[in-house]
């Protein structure tokens, strides 16, 4: 069968490259190319498909098919050229598609036939059986304290992550960075950081990886670059246009900054023309401005960053970074990942007069990005972060769309949406606490019901802490004002009242039914759960941390001359080396904390792998006669199950009402399996009303 599937790329590919090299095709001239103000990119198509006549025939038969949609399906190229008018006007499309099309051939040329055989074979909508596992890799099961870890030091961590039963690994930022914001600030996005083992290592880790059954998760980190990019170093030592690859002015606005009661700190700019520029902080703590202040050869430029000065914003609109950028993503698709997660994705387009958060040309980037992947790699997805209020993140996911693609020889239609498969759904992640904190489910219920419906593909990504704070961001001053009250002492502040930095278990005060029926809500949510490093163990805040990230952050930019006005980063206390012991003696010691908290969390991942209603199931919300019940229904296939969550840390007798079942008149006494204990659950059946019995912080998934 591998002969097989051998031969027909090598028929295909030799055919293919006939045709798109013959004298039929138009050639386009770099003249043409620089008349437009734009250079080629390093290696430009320099001829072009015609398109009068579709279908090329075959005398032996072998292959009978359009030559484009060979190589780009008509649904997709169709996508990618109105996404290029949109970002770089009508009169570039030509041009700059043509450079993309080079791109994609290039990178369909080089795939694996192991990639190409999983293009064909995976389901379009894999993800929503996923638990994503994630965690930095210099950090994650470490042999000492004081010695991060390498790529193949990471290969002794799959067996436990194998025991825990997640099913994709995501690999927090490891690209070649200086490491000032913990991988996010990339310095060249086509390599690993050396003290990771560098690609060698890499290359070695994902192939156990995949060996053990583990799907790969990255980031793609687009909006910015670290001041140490190639481009950055290359302006300074005066190439100028270097300049353009990053968002660039040559005067400093007068600006303003004051606090915004819905949205946090703002700086208001103004412009030359007399607009107003209205932009958040997002760390006012940093930054009182969004503009970095740069001197060449004399002159005064400056350079918007959204986040640290050191994270320098590239400039979407100059079609050479595009190129940059989708060569990028094709890189790490043929080394096989599986989810790209697209960092800061709101603010990848600036313009004056607004936010700068949501604008319609990001969209239309977002819109090529898709259709270039699911073009040069259909087997991988994407995934967005973009802490935003649900009506707002819904136009990420775009539209469902099925796209007939040409692999190997035979046709797959692949159901996906028009621009990201998966978003975080930042709103539940504080609704979700405050709910814990009060022992109230309404808190929940609230951002349940301006949660919009998603496309049928598409999935939202759970969680109940990540690498970042517990935002306060999209909660209303009441709601801010009793998480932060109820959580700082366990943890820190962050952004000075708009987010709180700590550990699940610290959240949760360290105990082990609170922290698993916590994770019985994630679990059990519609969407993809994500569990952070050590959460699972009950790891606890380290504040040694984030004083140490400090001094090493201000020895840096002072070496550099970078302004800010503080060092620390309160998120640094939920980040930090766990050792590989650690997490190894909590899958066997039966009394320490530890276990106690993994062999739960161990125990519902187990049962949602073996529950598809968990992952694909409806969800409704079913009422209860006390708010510290909270309680759903899933179902899928003519399969239910009932999770019923007991908030509070009192024994409840919890009534929760049905819709449509009715129980009868007369009282009785029902038994349902609880999936979590294995074990026949009494309940007390009445018209549609059950009652069961629930220990402190209980959760029960009950079959019916």
């Amino acid at each position: 069968m591998k002969d097989v599937f051998m031969y027909k790329k090598i028929i295909a590919s030799f055919i293919l490259s006939a045709f798109v090299f013959s004298p039929m095709f138009a050639m386009q001239s770099e003249a043409a190319i620089l008349k437009e103000g734009f250079e080629p990119a390093k290696t430009p198509i320099t001829k072009e498909i015609t398109t009068t006549q579709k279908t090329v025939k075959f005398s032996d038969n072998i292959l009978k098919r359009t030559v484009d949609d060979a190589i780009v399906p008509k649904k997709l190229e169709t996508a990618m050229k109105n996404s290029i008018a949109h970002i770089y006007g009508r009169d570039k499309v030509d041009i700059i598609y043509a450079n993309v099309y080079e791109i994609i051939k290039k990178s369909k040329d080089k795939r694996s036939l192991e990639l190409m055989k999983e293009d064909l074979s995976r389901p379009s909508d894999w993800y929503k059986d996923e638990v994503i596992y994630m965690f930095y890799p210099d950090q994650f099961g470490v042999a000492e304290d004081n010695k991060p870890n390498t790529f193949k030091d990471l290969i002794g961590m799959l067996d436990y992550l194998k025991d825990l039963g997640v099913t994709t690994i995501y690999i927090m930022p490891f690209a070649d960075s200086p490491m000032n914001d913990s991988g996010f600030d990339v310095k060249n996005p086509k390599n690993v950081r050396k003290d990771l083992g560098g690609m060698p290592e890499f290359k070695e880790f994902a192939q156990a990886a995949r060996k053990k059954g583990f799907k790969i998760k990255a980031d793609l980190i687009l909006n910015h670059f670290s001041d140490e990019h190639e481009w950055f170093k290359q302006a300074q030592a005066g190439d100028l246009d270097k300049l353009h690859y990053f968002i660039v002015r040559e005067d400093m606005p007068e600006y303003k900054v004051y606090k915004d009661e819905k949205i946090g700190y703002v700086a208001e700019y103004k412009e030359k023309d007399g607009t107003i520029t209205k932009r958040r902080l997002i760390f006012p703590e940093v930054s009182d401005n969004h503009w970095r202040k740069v001197t060449i050869q004399g002159k005064d430029y400056y350079l918007y960053h959204t986040f640290y000065p050191f994270q320098l914003d590239i400039n979407w609109e100059n079609p050479k970074v595009l190129y940059y950028v989708l060569e990028t993503v094709a890189f790490w698709a043929n080394l096989g990942v599986d989810i790209f997660r697209l960092d800061a994705i709101p603010y990848y387009t600036k313009e004056e007069g607004t936010t700068a958060e949501n604008l319609p040309k990001t969209h239309e980037i977002i819109q090529l990005l898709s259709a270039f992947l699911q073009t040069t790699a259909p087997r991988s997805i994407i995934q967005a972060e973009a802490c935003q209020q649900p009506k707002k993140i819904l136009p990420y996911f775009g539209t469902e769309r099925k796209v007939e693609h040409k692999i190997l020889g035979e046709t797959k239609e692949i159901q996906r949406t028009s621009e990201v498969q998966i978003c975080y759904h930042f709103p539940y992640m504080p609704a979700i606490w405050a709910s814990l904190v009060t022992a109230d489910n309404k808190y929940f219920w609230d951002a349940y019901k301006q949660t919009p419906k998603i496309p049928e593909s598409a999935a939202w990504a759970m969680f109940l802490r990540v690498h970042d704070e517990l935002t306060l961001e999209m909660v209303d001053p009441q709601i801010r004002e009793l998480l932060y009250d109820s959580l700082t002492p366990k943890g820190a502040a962050f952004r000075k009242g708009w987010g709180i930095a700590g550990r699940l278990a610290n959240f949760l005060d360290n105990d082990p039914d609170r922290i698993a029926m916590a994770f019985s809500i994630m679990l059990s949510l519609p969407g993809v759960p994500i569990i952070y490093y050590g959460d699972e163990i009950g790891v606890q805040n380290n504040f040694a941390n984030a004083k140490k990230s400090a001094k090493d952050r201000e020895a840096k930019q002072k070496k550099d001359k970078v302004k800010m006005l503080s060092y620390f980063d309160s998120r640094d206390i939920n980040r930090g080396p766990i050792k590989k012991s650690v997490f190894y003696n909590a899958t066997k010691d039966s009394v320490s904390f530890n276990h106690r908290v993994y062999s739960r969390v161990k125990k519902l991942i187990k049962v949602r792998k073996q529950t598809p209603v968990l992952s694909h199931g409806t969800f409704v919300e079913l009422k209860t006669e006390s708010p510290e019940v909270f309680a759903y229904v899933r179902e899928y296939n003519g399969e239910r199950i009932v999770v019923i969550n007991n908030l509070s840390n009192s024994r409840e007798r919890a009534t929760v009402n049905f819709i449509n079942d009715n129980f009868g008149k007369k009282g009785k006494d029902v038994y349902f399996k609880d999936l979590l204990s294995d074990k026949m659950i009494r309940a007390r059946a009445q018209n549609k009303q059950i009652t069961v019995r629930l220990r402190p912080y209980d959760a029960l998934w009950l079959k019916l």
